[in-house]
């Protein structure tokens, strides 16, 4: 699982960058999301990894 932080403004990116924010589910700054560690949501990271800190998190156990 990743967690993943919006740490820099979308202000005067690119459409597509903005978008991309919104398929993680981020839609203002310092949010935090947690997605599925996948090659989909890997490729959206690394299409906006300049405005965004990701860090590998374990899943909460439903115990």
């Amino acid at each position: 699982m990743l967690k993943i932080t919006q740490v820099k403004s979308n202000i005067n990116r690119k459409q597509d960058h903005k978008g991309t924010l919104r398929a993680l589910g981020i839609t203002r700054m310092g949010q935090t999301v947690y997605q599925d560690d996948n090659p989909v949501i890997r490729g959206m990271v690394n299409k906006i990894s300049y405005m965004l800190e990701v860090s590998e998190v374990e899943p909460k156990s439903e115990a």
